[in-house]
C-alpha cells in the first residue's frame, strides 16, 4: 500500500473537498490510501470519517500567517512519513511553496491540482506566481483553472471533477417527504448550493429570487451551505421581505437527498474553476441557470445548463428561469455517466496514476 499525502488549506463541505473525499471513499484503500494535512487546528467537516476509513490528519500553521514556519513544517512531516507522492489542491500560486517544502522533505511526486480560475487574493496570486512557480506535475479541473494557475503551456492533465452518480437519482418519494417536513409543498422551489463566500454572490441570487418571487408568490429559495457571509444575507433577505420565503439549511450531509426538492438550481457564481453542484444537479434531472463567461462551458454535461450573463439584471434572470421548461430531464444521468464522470471510474484512473507513477519512481531508483 502506498500513502498518499493531500494538501488542503482545511475540510469543509466544500465541492473540491466532497470530490477529494469520493475519491477517497471508491479507491481500494488496501493499495493506495489517503492522508491530510491541512492550516486550520480542527479536523475538518470529514475529519471522523477520515480516521474511520484509515486516513491520518496533520495540522500546521497558516502558509499565509507564517510561511517560513509552515514550509517547514510540511517538510517535517513529509520527511519523517516517508511521503512519495503530494498532491496539493488549490486556487492560488501561493501553493507552490508546498510544493517546494515537499520536495525538501523527499517527496519525488508532487501534484499541484489547480480547482478555481480566480484567487480569493489575488496580490498573493500573482506575486507567487513570479517568485515561487517551481517544477512539478500539473492537474487541473478545467481549461480556465489550468491557464489561471500554469500559464500558457500545455504540460497539465484535466481531471474530470466526478460524482457518485448513483447517489443522485431523483427519488420522488424522497421529494415527497422533504418537502412536507420542510413545509414546502407544491411550490415552486428555487435551488442552490455554496458556501457562503463573495464567489458564490449570494445578494445576486436573493436579488433573482425576489424578482421570481413577486411573480410566483408561492416559490421559496433554498440553499444549502455555511460561511462567513451567512449572517450577513440572511439580514437582506429580511430586509426584503423574505425572511419566510428563504430557507438557509447550513451545510448538509445529505446534499443528495435535498436535491429532490429542488424544481429548479441557480448558480450565478463570480467566477468557478468548474461547479461540480451543477453536475450533481443536472444529474438529478434539473434545469440550471448559471454565470455566463464565469462558470465554465465544460460543466454543461447534459446539456442542461442555461447560461445567463452577470451583467443581466436580475428581472432579466427570473424571466429567463420562468419562460423556461422546467420539466426534469430523466436520461441526463446516462448522459453524465457515458462522459466519464461517475466517481467509480474516476477513482480507478485516479489510482492506477498514483501506483504507477509511484513504480516509475522505484525503478528509477
Amino acid at each position: 500500500m502506498i500513502r498518499v499525502l493531500h494538501i488542503f488549506h482545511n475540510m469543509k463541505n466544500g465541492g473540491v473537498e466532497r470530490y477529494v473525499m469520493n475519491l477517497y471513499r471508491h479507491i481500494d484503500r488496501e493499495k493506495v490510501q489517503f492522508d491530510f494535512l491541512m492550516s486550520e487546528s480542527n479536523d475538518g467537516w470529514f475529519g471522523e470519517e477520515i480516521k474511520l476509513l484509515g486516513g491520518r490528519i496533520y495540522h500546521v500553521c497558516s502558509l499565509t500567517i507564517n510561511p517560513i514556519k509552515h514550509c517547514q513544517e510540511v517538510t517535517k512531516i513529509v520527511r519523517e512519513n516517508n511521503y512519495n507522492i503530494v498532491h496539493r489542491h488549490t486556487g492560488n500560486a501561493i501553493a507552490f511553496l508546498d510544493i517546494r517544502a515537499a520536495k525538501k522533505g523527499g517527496a519525488k511526486v508532487c501534484i499541484l491540482h489547480s480547482h478555481n480560475p480566480q484567487a480569493g487574493k489575488p496580490v498573493i496570486h500573482y506575486i507567487s506566481k513570479v517568485l515561487f512557480s517551481t517544477d512539478c506535475i500539473r492537474f487541473a479541473c478545467s481549461k480556465e483553472s489550468a491557464e489561471f494557475l500554469f500559464g500558457k503551456r500545455e504540460d497539465y492533465q484535466i481531471r474530470k471533477n466526478a460524482i457518485n452518480i448513483d447517489d443522485f437519482i431523483f427519488s420522488k418519494d424522497k421529494r415527497e417527504t422533504l418537502r412536507c417536513g420542510l413545509n414546502i409543498d407544491n411550490k415552486l422551489v428555487i435551488g442552490h448550493i455554496g458556501r457562503f463566500e463573495r464567489q458564490k454572490n449570494h445578494k445576486m441570487l436573493v436579488d433573482i429570487f425576489n424578482e421570481i418571487h413577486k411573480r410566483v408568490q408561492d416559490s421559496v429559495l433554498v440553499c444549502i451551505g455555511d460561511g462567513e457571509l451567512f449572517d450577513e444575507i440572511k439580514n437582506y433577505c429580511s430586509k426584503l421581505g423574505l425572511e419566510e420565503s428563504v430557507l438557509m439549511l447550513g451545510s448538509r450531509n445529505d446534499v443528495n437527498e435535498i436535491i429532490n426538492v429542488f424544481d429548479v438550481f441557480l448558480f450565478p457564481s463570480i467566477y468557478e474553476g468548474f461547479g461540480i453542484t451543477l453536475i450533481e444537479n443536472q444529474a438529478n434531472g434539473l434545469k440550471c441557470f448559471a454565470s455566463k463567461d464565469k462558470v465554465p462551458i465544460d460543466a454543461n454535461i447534459a446539456n442542461n445548463v442555461i447560461y445567463i450573463s452577470l451583467e443581466e439584471p436580475a428581472v432579466k434572470w427570473s424571466e429567463k428561469i420562468l419562460e423556461t421548461s422546467l420539466n426534469r430531464d430523466f436520461d441526463a444521468i446516462q448522459l453524465i455517466r457515458k462522459k466519464g464522470y461517475d466517481i467509480k471510474d474516476e477513482a480507478k484512473r485516479m489510482q492506477n496514476y498514483y501506483l504507477q507513477v509511484e513504480k516509475e519512481e522505484n525503478n528509477a531508483n
